[in-house]
């Protein structure tokens, strides 16, 4: 009876333990996902059809369910520039703004305007074209100063617009929807995503592939460091990688658990070594970019339930800045 008493003693205390464990780990993890932000702005009382942040962080651009175009003074929150849906030809879908903050472009299903912002004026409105007839416009990027328009296309096309010649060149770089397009490598290669799950880089000038990764699923998030020298890129089912583009090995995969959902977002900071990425709920991620591991995550202030991240980029300051789907600006100390 003895030993079976010592036994049990044993294995209370053993579970005790365990459990002692679990909880201080959960209190743990309970304090990171409960950290608050630094600040927070609202900026229009209605959820978002689109938001964009520059890269600065000085200037945040809303597209409202109400179809009202706003243009906001972060720092401020003063209201700069305005348009309503009857401004318009057709109904906004999508926003991209040039590095220099200069340029301001809008799309709908078939068409693209472009603002200076500098007047606020209307510079110049124009339909868009893919191979299919009846291809909608899918994705839309500005480059650093405006000059070149990138529109990808529901058909998996791509057309390259430079504005001074106003010249237009038309590549068919997926099999699906065009889902994101940027300029890398001093603006003379084009990083392009799609629904068919394929990364392409390749030559803005003629479109010939420089470079090609796949996921299983479509892809989702996608992120270029500041030097163009690590890759990630990651699809509906969480299939992620961080690639050196270099020599077009993996460098990490993050150490991911379902409970996030997918990436929406993604962010490298400190010269490439660290990654940020918003999920398709509230969560936002802290990684080590090299191991893969997680270092913190914490949620932004949802109004509904279908709250997510439009944007987001690095204060001067070293703090991170989000736009959410609810147009609420947030500063984050990481």
């Amino acid at each position: 009876m003895l030993a079976n008493a010592g036994s049990r003693l044993l294995i209370n205390v053993y579970f005790i333990t365990v459990i002692t464990i679990m909880m201080t780990a959960s209190g743990c993890n309970q304090a990171e996902v409960m950290k608050t932000s630094d600040n927070i702005q609202p900026l229009v009382q209605e959820t978002l059809i689109d938001g964009v942040l520059s890269n600065d962080a000085s200037m945040a651009i809303t597209l409202g369910r109400s179809r009202t175009l706003s243009i906001w003074d972060v720092a401020t929150s003063q209201l700069l520039h305005q348009w309503s849906d009857d401004d318009f030809d057709e109904t906004n879908y999508l926003l991209a703004l040039s590095g220099n903050k200069q340029f301001l472009a809008t799309a709908g299903k078939q068409k693209i305007s472009i603002f200076n912002l500098g007047t606020g004026k209307l510079d110049i409105r124009w339909p868009a074209q893919g191979f299919n007839p009846d291809a909608s416009i899918s994705s839309l990027s500005l480059s650093q100063t405006g000059s070149t328009i990138l529109v990808g296309m529901n058909d998996g096309s791509i057309t390259v617009i430079q504005r001074s010649s106003m010249t237009m060149s038309l590549f068919k770089q997926h099999s699906a929807a065009v889902n994101h397009v940027e300029l890398s490598g001093f603006e003379q290669q084009v990083l392009s995503t799609g629904l068919d799950g394929d990364v392409h880089i390749w030559a803005a000038y003629n479109g010939k592939l420089i470079s090609s990764f796949s996921r299983p699923q479509q892809i989702t998030s996608v992120s270029f460091d500041d030097v163009n020298r690590r890759l990630f890129i990651a699809d509906a089912l969480d299939n992620n990688v961080i690639i050196d583009t270099q020599t077009t090995q993996s460098v990490s995969h993050l150490d991911y658990l379902e409970r996030y959902r997918y990436f929406r977002q993604a962010l490298f900071v400190n010269h490439g070594k660290n990654l940020i990425t918003a999920t398709s709920k509230q969560s936002v991620i802290y990684w080590d970019a090299s191991s893969g591991k997680e270092l913190s995550h914490w949620d932004i202030t949802a109004y509904n339930a279908g709250t997510t991240v439009f944007s987001m980029v690095m204060k001067p300051d070293g703090k991170l800045l989000t736009l959410s789907s609810d147009g609420a600006l947030e500063t984050w100390s990481l």
